[in-house]
């Protein structure tokens, strides 16, 4: 058989997630029995609240475990209709809203229901890792804008240099990954004034929305007035705020022609999302979360404490997260020392000599740096903060 003959060409353009094969190392050698610290992986640390899972597994013992709406079982969306009200002073109804297995397929569902071949989507770089493939399996063109010399945040300046006759839409990401930057009032606004008059869609990937630090405020791009609503589909989910990674539900919100149209292709894709996974997003949503507080608490205890022994290390910069839990660090001036040559071979380097599982800044766009996950125990990030300083000096010696 010719692999090439049965593999798509649109398949070639995409890479593996390398977050997750760094992670895959890293977990395998743990199971081999190496002492290897993971901060690599975008999931907190935490279990799911016990009032969530103690509904799931009430629905699970009543019989609730067949299929369901496509879109989602109507009592849930009409909670995430309430909670775009309460939360992000957003008016949806129902129909507004897609439940998907994980904010991952509401994504992919949006690109693959508005791009044709070679449409053009603006991604701010450093991304999430798989915002280009993701354009690239919808048939679309990627366009990536660096951000590093505006501090990590896609200007109205940048946006409109990039602007073409095949831009469809753009992605924001607020807070980020990988660098905890949030995007305040006036930026959004300055941006949704461009996406609005070249008639662009924007996907807000507000995942970690919740997840924000000294006094931060998140706002929806889509919140800023009925015109930038109407262009924008919102992109949600359970994974961060409710360490609800396994149950693999997100949401998608926005107008009724593009939801109808991710509809059409769930449909005939995953189907319904699970309904356990539906009935422990109802609970979530239902019911107040006290156990967040203390989560939100322990994430900006542990990125001070990062913060602190960065700040004692020569040769690197980062800057400050306001939310999500990454820090993404500038390495750069250790390449050129024992093979290190750029992010890939220093994390591999990191992970041979220190036992540190960490993810390449290449994953993200941006060759020069790397991401440390803190959404990890804080024993494991003490111990490997001291490895990470042993092995910064390792390289220069």
């Amino acid at each position: 058989m010719k692999h090439e003959i049965f593999t798509a060409r649109r398949l070639l353009l995409v890479e593996p997630s390398i977050t997750l094969v760094i992670t895959g190392e890293a977990l395998a050698r743990r199971e081999a029995g190496d002492d290897i610290m993971i901060l690599s992986a975008g999931e907190p640390d935490f279990i799911t609240p016990k009032y969530i899972r103690d509904y799931a597994i009430e629905a699970i013992e009543r019989g609730f475990t067949h299929y369901t709406e496509t879109a989602g079982i109507l009592p849930l969306r009409e909670l995430i209709v309430k909670k775009f009200k309460e939360d992000n002073g957003l008016d949806y109804t129902p129909s507004n809203i897609i439940v998907s297995t994980g904010a991952k397929q509401s994504i992919f569902n949006v690109m693959e229901s508005i791009l044709d071949d070679n449409d053009e989507v603006i991604i701010p770089s450093p991304y999430w890792v798989s915002y280009p493939e993701i354009v690239h399996l919808a048939g679309g063109k990627p366009v990536i804008v660096d951000t590093e010399e505006d501090g990590f945040i896609l200007t109205a300046e940048k946006l409109k240099k990039n602007i073409s006759n095949r831009t469809k839409a753009i992605i924001l990401n607020t807070p980020n990954n990988p660098t905890g930057m949030v995007y305040y009032k006036d930026t959004l606004e300055e941006l949704a004034d461009v996406i609005v008059e070249n008639d662009l869609l924007c996907i807000s990937d507000e995942i970690y929305e919740k997840v924000l630090y000294d006094g931060k405020k998140h706002y929806s791009i889509a919140a800023l007035g009925e015109d930038i609503k109407n262009n924008t589909v919102v992109i949600n989910g359970f994974s961060k705020s409710y360490a609800m990674t396994g149950w693999r539900i997100g949401y998608a919100a926005g107008p009724e022609f593009i939801i109808k149209n991710c509809l059409k292709l769930q449909g005939h894709s995953t189907s319904c999302p699970s309904s356990i996974g539906q009935a422990a997003a109802y609970a979530a949503l239902k019911n107040k979360n006290e156990e967040f507080d203390n989560m939100l608490a322990t994430f900006d205890k542990r990125r001070r404490y990062i913060m602190e022994k960065l700040d004692q290390l020569e040769g690197i910069s980062y800057i400050r997260p306001e939310g999500a839990f990454y820090f993404f660090i500038n390495i750069s001036n250790f390449y050129g020392h024992k093979g290190v040559n750029d992010s890939l071979s220093f994390c591999n380097y990191l992970l041979k000599n220190g036992n540190v599982a960490v993810t390449p800044g290449k994953a993200f766009g941006m060759d020069d740096y790397i991401r440390i996950s803190y959404a990890v125990s804080t024993a494991e990030i003490e111990r490997a903060m001291e490895k990470f300083k042993k092995v910064l000096e390792m390289l220069v010696e």
